[in-house]
């Protein structure tokens, strides 16, 4: 016995009826999941503001970095103009003193680098993907 033309409708319109429940359910799911994301997006706009914040430290800690070997710079080479050739022992300590102070900076360079890197990669993949059409 062959189904017929209303008995094949009626069974495609039930399919289709549940294919509009399960799209509802993913609907509302994902109206929650955005909703989320949007109560977060202050924690977020915090987060970027204390990573420009750190950078912003990081550059006077350069800055002051470089005033300090200028400063270091110049009293050698005045020594030198002098002709004292020899250091004395508190100038070894002092060139020390920089040259660890400098290490120090070095790495936290390349650490805030590494991390900043990744961070704006993420941004700028999460503002390609959401400003595409959907």
């Amino acid at each position: 016995m062959s189904k017929s033309i209303q008995q094949k409708m009626h069974e495609q319109h039930v399919v289709w009826q549940r294919d509009h429940e399960a799209w509802l359910a993913d609907i509302d799911q994902w109206k929650k999941q955005l909703q989320g994301i949007l109560a977060n997006l202050s924690e977020v706009e915090i987060a970027l503001r204390d990573a420009l914040d750190a950078i912003e430290a990081h550059a006077d800690a350069v800055w002051d970095n470089q005033q300090r070997l200028r400063a270091h710079e110049l009293a050698i080479s005045e020594e030198a103009r002098l002709g004292a050739n020899k250091t004395d022992k508190e100038w070894a300590a002092a060139h020390s003193k920089q040259a660890s102070r400098h290490e120090r900076l070095a790495e936290a360079h390349e650490r805030i680098k590494k991390h900043h890197h990744s961070v704006i990669a993420a941004a700028e993949r999460l503002l390609n993907k959401i400003s595409k059409p959907l």
